[in-house]
């Protein structure tokens, strides 16, 4: 009979703080969702390792990837991890392995049976205290918030708190992803801001030209040395571009650096999923990669 180990309900007191990126639950999500309907199994269990970054007593678990376990030897393929974790750290050399995760539809989240023990332990040649988070994929707790089926557990015994917090560029995809129809009129936050920004924009130099239109037509306006100050005093409030041309410059060099940027980031996701294709392409067989 499996035996296992029940962590206390209450969290243990640590000195350490832990947040999760929803990336994170969406990779485990997904591969538990492929993996159910390859083996048309609902109790299917993916196995993966996590990815992070640690500053002190700061721990972010940013990114996933997956693994392949040997149900008969009951052993994870240490090689493959090796090789992957190597991949990552050419595109991300901050991230580091923080442990491994699984999931569930029997046993509680908060139950580490004698099998994930002895498969924790197997990860303890790429980090000495590795982290293990367990998802209860369970249909009927769909509903309840993420922080409710995920545990996150300390030398296969210690339940830790921990928070989801979304990265900057995740922040930003997540808002504008997000629609409030009611009040946005099917747009994004992140849309209603820009276009915020550029109606106050028109709206300056509709001011400006109004103002430069008075001090054209009407001479009255120009005898009177104190409206003309106040002029100067708001012309002295706006950028000075003295030569256009020079200018629309700057501005196409800022712009074709900001399409840099986007495209070379394009292109780190491109050379990722090739190397990913690659490393399953080099395994014999599909039973390989989900063990």
């Amino acid at each position: 009979m499996d035996t296992s180990v029940k962590a206390k309900k209450t969290y243990a007191k640590q000195e350490i703080s832990i947040s999760l990126s929803p990336l994170v639950i969406m990779s485990i999500t997904d591969h538990y969702t492929r993996l159910r309907y390859i083996t048309e199994s609902i109790d299917a269990k993916v196995y993966g390792v996590l990815l992070g970054q640690q500053h002190g007593k700061s721990i972010k678990i940013l990114n996933t990837f997956e693994t392949t376990y040997d149900e008969e030897t009951k052993t994870i393929d240490k090689s493959f991890v090796t090789r992957r974790s190597e991949s990552f750290s050419k595109l991300f050399p901050d991230f580091e392995i923080m442990g491994w995760y699984t999931t569930c539809t029997k046993d509680s989240e908060n139950t580490i049976t004698s099998d994930e023990q002895a498969i924790g332990s197997q990860f303890e040649v790429f980090r000495e205290n590795p982290l293990f988070l367990k998802m209860n994929v369970d249909i009927k707790k769909r509903q309840q918030q993420a922080t409710d089926v995920i545990a996150i557990f300390e030398n296969n015994k210690t339940l830790l708190q921990f928070i989801i917090e979304p990265t900057e560029t995740e922040r930003i995809a997540l808002d504008d992803a997000k629609k409030d129809i009611s009040s946005t009129k099917d747009k994004s936050q992140l849309s209603v801001n820009l276009i915020t920004t550029l109606n106050s924009i028109k709206l300056l130099r509709k001011n400006v030209s109004s103002l430069i239109n008075i001090i054209k037509n009407v001479p009255e306006i120009r005898k009177n040395h104190e409206i003309i100050r106040l002029f100067a005093s708001i012309c002295n409030r706006l950028p000075l571009v003295s030569d256009k041309a020079a200018y629309s410059d700057e501005l196409f060099t800022e712009y074709s650096d900001t399409v840099l940027i986007n495209q070379l980031g394009v292109l780190n996701k491109a050379i990722e999923q090739i190397q990913e294709f690659n490393s399953h392409k080099a395994m014999k067989n599909i039973d390989e990669i989900f063990g």
